[in-house]
């Protein structure tokens, strides 16, 4: 079956760019589908989905878009109707992958479009805003981005050869797609960032009793894409080992994977695991953003873009009462498991970050501000202590038996 790229943009302003874009995935065997999203110009590439289809898409016209005071406003109507033709296409089996090219506008429409489609659809984004903060525009969704280093405002030898490059990405991202990948074992999310040895051994254990295991990295984006694959009714059951993304939240840090980070696996009601994984750390980009009441600690260069410190008593102890916010509201089966001798390889004894008398109050609080069936489990051990991967393992496979989601027995590749 021949497989179709959808090349959804601004037909008008960009024609000439996605004509050549056109042409070039098709050479490459690969079907097109022109969706125009734009609004007052004529079209230069003619489209299959007119702009006209969008905006009915959207519940109005296309005069009363152009019409409708700015183009914020036009571009959101316009997402709207794009969003709801793509998802059609896609359920139809008309849509094999997807590319838009732009500036910030193009970028900002393009990536909406692509953030409505299921993880694992090809996505190409070729945005003259690539190199800069691209979270907004990728979200927690599979989006590559390619930075066209030029404006894409004609054809010449530059614009040519990124156009045909993202064209050759498309089109063999399109043809690697193994498509959906069905499983009869449950999906256990585990969360890590860096040396953190007990994820990795508490996700042996658990491949080793059937599960399989996916690790979301917890660098902000990893977190969103944590709770958004939870939420997506994807995943059975969490160890959540890693929530160092909590404190860069409320303390302005560079990882801060946004206010809703440990709540998901709570809202759906399913088996969850917490742990204090790297939670005694905060961390900043570039090495000079770090705030002037931060800068008597002991800081740490992470590499030559990112450096980390260490949080406060009274910072751990909000801390504290946020998580058990978060977690009392949970309605599945939770465990807290707290290690005792160091949340992070900086916060064990003789590592820069040792705290003892923070670590013991961040437990205190936590546990007192928990509610009584939240099970909550102290280990005299370093975070990174076999014993530790072994209880979180063990809380969570009873917990998975409770609710009647334990995996076939032994390992199964």
């Amino acid at each position: 079956m021949n497989k179709t790229v959808v090349i959804l943009g601004t037909m008008d302003t960009k024609g000439l760019e996605f004509s050549f874009l056109d042409e070039q995935i098709r050479s490459r065997g690969i079907n097109t589908l022109i969706v125009d999203t734009g609004i007052r110009g004529t079209p230069v590439l003619k489209p299959d989905i007119t702009r006209d289809e969008l905006a009915a898409a959207a519940g109005t016209t296309i005069e009363e878009v152009a019409h409708s005071g700015g183009e914020a406003k036009a571009i959101e109507t316009m997402s709207r109707g794009a969003i709801a033709v793509v998802q059609e296409l896609y359920r139809s089996g008309k849509l094999h992958g997807i590319i838009s090219l732009g500036g910030s506008l193009g970028t900002t429409m393009g990536t909406a479009v692509m953030r409505s489609l299921p993880f694992g659809v090809p996505k190409v984004m070729v945005s003259t805003m690539a190199s800069g903060d691209t979270r907004n525009y990728v979200g927690s969704k599979d989006i590559a981005m390619i930075y066209s280093v030029t404006d894409i405002i004609g054809l010449n030898r530059m614009t040519r050869r990124v156009l045909a490059n993202a064209a050759g990405a498309i089109a063999g991202m399109v043809m690697a797609d193994i498509g959906q990948q069905p499983s009869t074992k449950p999906l256990i999310a585990i969360t890590t960032l860096g040396a953190m040895r007990c994820v990795l051994q508490a996700k042996e254990i658990l491949e080793d009793k059937g599960y399989e295991v996916v690790v979301f990295h917890t660098v902000g984006s990893g977190g969103r894409a944590f709770e958004a694959t939870i939420g997506e009714g994807l995943v059975d059951g969490v160890i959540d080992m890693t929530t160092n993304e909590l404190g860069n939240n409320l303390f302005g840090g560079a990882l801060d994977a946004g206010p809703s980070r440990l709540e998901a696996a709570g809202k759906k009601g399913i088996p969850q695991v917490v742990g204090p994984g790297i939670a005694d750390i905060v961390a900043f980009t570039p090495p000079e953003a770090v705030p002037e009441k931060f800068r008597n600690r002991t800081i740490i260069k992470h590499n030559p873009f990112m450096v980390v410190l260490p949080l406060a008593k009274e910072e751990m102890s909000l801390l504290a009462t946020t998580m058990a916010e978060k977690l009392n509201r949970a309605t599945g089966p939770t465990a807290v498991i707290m290690p005792t001798k160091g949340f992070s390889p900086g916060g064990r004894e003789g590592r820069p970050f040792y705290d003892p008398e923070r670590d013991r109050h961040f437990i205190d609080t936590l546990k007192k501000s928990l509610k009584a069936d939240i099970t909550f489990v102290e280990i005299e051990a370093y975070i990174n202590d076999p014993v530790v991967a072994e209880k979180a393992t063990s809380l969570l496979l009873d917990f998975m038996e409770q609710k009647g989601v334990a995996a076939p027995k032994g390992r199964h590749h």
